[in-house]
Formats: C-alpha cells, structure tokens, sequence
C-alpha cells in the first residue's frame, strides 16, 4: 500500500507483456522478387507517329515555321470536319469565319483556301458514310496489339451492320509513295476496332485534303505492317 495526503490506495496490478510473435509470414512475397519486366514499350505508342518518325523537329528559322504552319494547318482542318458536318450548309460560312479567327498562327488567306479544301472533302460522295450524323468524330481508342499497348485518336468513324469505316485526314500534300508509319497508323486503328467489332469488314481510309483523294490501306498492307511492328518490339 501506498499513503498519499492520508489515505492508503492500493497500486493497480501491472499488465502482462504479450508474447512477441513472428509476423514474417505477413510480409508479402514480391518484396523479395525483382520487379516484372515493363511492357513493350513501356508508354502506350501513338498510332499517328508510332516510331516518332513524324515529330516536329525543333529546328531554327524556315523549317520550324515551315512546322508550325502545317501544325496550325492540321489543328485547324480537323476542326472544320468536326464541326461542320453536324451544321447545315447555311451555317458554313460564320463557322468557318469564326475558327479561323481563333487561331492566330495561320493567316486568313490560308484559312480560307483550307476551309474550301474542306468542303470539297465534305462534298465527295464515297465519304458521305463518314460525314453522316451518325459517324463519330475523334474517338479516342487503346488497347493492346500484338502485346504493345496502343493509344490514339481516330478522325472519323462509322460502323454500320456489315463494315468498319475509319477515315483519317492527311492535309499536306501526298506523297508519290505513302510513308509507312502512316500505314501502321491505320494498321494499328484496324487492329483495335477488330477487337471490338471482329465480325465486321475493316476498311481503312487515309484522306488527302489537299488532293481530295481517297486512299484505301488494304488489310494486306495492314498485316504486313503488325508483323513489322511486332519484329521492331521484341526484345
């Protein structure tokens, strides 16, 4: 007993120590495993410049302005063949007036000599599935090819009972001989909506603006170009 300013109290009696127990087996397994190899690559590719092969060089004078107009070229063109074929013909001209006002890195001239690329485009009739209300504008796909994941952005899409229509515009001039990474670019869109859509007939389109032409990737093209790509991944 203890006495504290006259009254006598008993202590209270310790606790027990509890037993010390082995908690290694808690521990999870994988930290003492290396780490997994990462994917192949380990960011997902961009099917319109896979390889990079398509980036813009950061190059003085000339050539980097040369880049910059196409870039604002491109950005611009896109946007038309957004917007306007959800809008009738009546409605063109003020659309058309108010987004080449918004952007400020491509003159009015060469706004307007795009614009009316555009609307020849619209205008042709074996794109009139591509253009119709119930196409799809830039979608955004991913997922996994030939075990490289894969992630981009598709310009128009349209899928009916039968077929899977892709369409993906090109504004500079056309080359004499399509660049491959274009093809695999297509290849690539192909590949991903067959997974979604394997019954359907795959067809894929690259459209010159500029020429206003239409250029089919056949799946013979499309296939030979997975298996390049494929070569190209493994380690």
């Amino acid at each position: 007993r203890v006495e504290t300013a006259g009254t006598l109290t008993t202590p209270a009696p310790a606790l027990p120590t509890p037993p010390r127990e082995d908690r290694a087996g808690d521990i999870p397994a994988w930290l003492f495993h290396a780490a997994p190899a990462e994917p192949r690559p380990p960011h997902p590719l961009r099917p319109s410049a896979p390889d990079g092969a398509t980036a813009v060089a950061n190059a003085p004078g000339t050539r980097f302005a040369a880049a910059t107009t196409a870039l604002a070229r491109g950005r611009l063109a896109h946007r038309m063949f957004e917007v306007l074929p959800h809008l009738p013909p009546s409605g063109h001209d003020a659309a058309v007036t108010a987004m080449i006002a918004a952007q400020k890195e491509l003159p009015a001239e060469a706004g307007l000599a795009l614009a009316a690329e555009v609307r020849h485009v619209l205008a042709m009739p074996e794109l009139v599935a591509l253009f119709g209300p119930d196409a799809l504008a830039e979608i955004s796909v991913s997922g996994v090819v030939q075990g490289v994941g894969v992630a981009g952005q598709i310009d128009r899409l349209h899928v009916d009972d039968r077929r899977v229509l892709i369409g993906d515009f090109k504004t500079g001039p056309r080359p004499a001989t399509t660049p491959e990474t274009y093809v695999r670019q297509m290849a690539l869109y192909g590949a991903l909506m067959a997974q979604i859509h394997p019954q359907r007939d795959i067809i894929t389109w690259l459209i010159w603006t500029e020429a206003a032409a239409v250029e089919a990737i056949t799946p013979a093209a499309r296939a030979a170009a997975l298996a390049a790509l494929a070569g190209a991944s493994t380690p």
